[in-house]
């Protein structure tokens, strides 16, 4: 496995522990629906623990699938980082517009990431 593919892992990865967390937080009244709405967008985040857990076993499945290097692993890899960018914009933009510096880092950050993700898995064909 090539260092950007490990890198996309890793993130993939990463998005799913956070989304199980918040998945079962939320499932368990610790935290708000919205809480975790960086992880899986704000639409998604409001349907509940469900859409947390749900999008936590995808992107363990495409994790698990890009270690045991399965060409469709690869392609769902792109998609969910792909489809991650979508909450990224209006995020970024209304803390922006509201000048919230840890808005704009968080969001930003995101973004710097899922796009280098990106990058990395489009340079590994």
């Amino acid at each position: 496995m090539a260092y950007g593919e490990r890198f996309v892992a890793v993130l993939l990865a990463a998005f799913a522990a956070f989304g199980a967390f918040y998945g079962i937080s939320v499932a368990a009244g610790w935290l708000a629906f919205d809480s975790g709405a960086w992880v899986v967008g704000e639409d998604v985040a409001m349907r509940g623990s469900l859409a947390y857990l749900l999008s936590a076993a995808v992107h363990a499945i495409a994790v698990f699938g890009l270690w045991r290097r399965w060409r469709w692993a690869h392609w769902l890899a792109i998609l969910l980082l792909a489809a991650g960018l979508l909450p990224a914009v209006p995020g970024i933009s209304s803390a922006v517009v509201e000048l919230r510096i840890s808005g704009i880092a968080l969001w930003g950050t995101l973004i710097i990431l899922r796009t280098a993700a990106l990058y990395a898995m489009f340079s590994a064909e």
